[in-house]
C-alpha cells in the first residue's frame, strides 16, 4: 500500500469516525477485531511519562443491552417524567447498537505519579485528559477505519 493510499485512508476515517445516529445491531467487524483494535490503542496511545493510564471496558451483546436498561431505569428516577419521552428514545437507540465502549482512566496511576513528581502534580490531571481524548480519538477512528 502506497503512502498516499494510507494517507487518504486516514484521512477518510477521520472524516468518516464522527457520531452517527443511525445505529444498528449490524457489526462490521467481528467481536475478537474490536477487542484487537482497542487493546492496541490502549497500549500504544501516547501518554505523560509512557503511564498508559487509559482503561476501556467493551460491552457487546447482553451486556451492551443490560448496560442501557440500567441507564434508563436509572434515568426514571432523575428525569421528570414529562421530559422522560426524549431521554427514553436517547436510550432506545443507543441500545440499538451494537456496542459500547467506555472510556476510563487509572486514579492510582495519576495519584502515584503526582507523588512521584510533585513539581509536575498539578499537570498531570490535564496530560491524562489529553492522553484520554487522543485514545478516544484513536478507537474511533480506528474502528471507523
Amino acid at each position: 500500500m502506497s503512502n498516499t493510499s494510507i494517507q487518504t485512508d486516514f484521512y477518510t476515517a477521520v472524516q468518516n469516525q464522527c457520531s452517527h445516529y443511525a445505529i444498528s445491531k449490524e457489526s462490521v467487524a467481528s467481536d475478537e477485531r474490536i477487542q484487537e483494535i482497542i487493546e492496541f490503542a490502549v497500549k500504544h496511545v501516547p501518554t505523560a511519562f509512557n503511564s498508559q493510564t487509559g482503561r476501556v471496558v467493551v460491552l457487546l451483546g447482553d451486556q451492551h443491552d443490560t448496560l442501557w436498561d440500567i441507564t434508563t431505569e436509572t434515568l426514571k428516577n432523575v428525569v421528570p417524567e414529562e421530559s422522560f419521552a426524549s431521554a427514553q428514545e436517547k436510550m432506545d437507540m443507543f441500545q440499538a447498537g451494537y456496542g459500547t465502549v467506555l472510556f476510563f482512566e487509572d486514579q492510582s496511576i495519576v495519584r502515584s505519579l503526582q507523588e512521584q513528581f510533585a513539581l509536575y502534580a498539578d499537570n498531570f490531571p490535564v496530560w491524562f485528559n489529553q492522553a484520554s481524548g487522543m485514545l478516544q480519538f484513536t478507537v474511533w477512528t480506528a474502528l471507523e477505519n
